[in-house]
């Protein structure tokens, strides 16, 4: 648990406040700490609009908050844990595709200084990757960066295509 933080397609949320939500990341985390984790996920004017801010109840399994904001909140949680490194699995899945890229960029900015292993069926956000596992029934198919796999693979070119339009 030191060493990992799961962010996946639907993160569980609990019916308490957002803070107590966050706070899961780190029970002994400061009021301080989650505003700031709040700050770095971008929903700082979202929680402040809210008549009870960080106190405002999630509601059963989030429900009060598009998949977005779900997911920012997850996040956030993520952001108080020590742990180097982050699985996300599919963390975009079911989210419009402005909410999409608007997350992608979040997750880029706030995890820079960790390791980030991301499971994905889709092909956004692969430019910033390091390196790319592409898998086939088990078996690594086509491995590099996206710029060589782009080069290298027609069909991962037609399969970047039909993600982006």
């Amino acid at each position: 648990m030191r060493c990992f933080s799961v962010l996946n397609q639907k993160p569980h949320l609990f019916h308490t406040s957002i803070a107590n939500n966050i706070r899961l990341g780190r029970s002994d985390a400061s009021e301080d700490e989650i505003r700031h984790a709040i700050r770095r996920v971008g929903l700082e004017g979202l929680v402040s609009s809210l008549p009870a801010g960080i106190d405002t109840p999630m509601e059963e399994a989030g429900s009060r908050f598009s998949g977005g904001e779900r997911q920012r909140i997850a996040l956030a949680r993520i952001l108080l844990q020590p742990s180097p490194v982050v699985l996300l699995d599919e963390p975009t899945t079911g989210l419009d595709r402005e909410t999409e890229l608007d997350l992608i960029q979040t997750l880029f900015q706030v995890l820079e200084d960790r390791t980030v292993v991301w499971f994905t069926h889709r092909l956004t956000g692969m430019e910033a990757m390091d390196e790319i596992l592409f898998l086939e029934r088990g078996t690594v198919a086509m491995r590099g960066t996206h710029e060589e796999l782009m080069n290298r693979y027609e069909r991962y070119r037609r399969l970047y295509q039909l993600d982006h339009g």
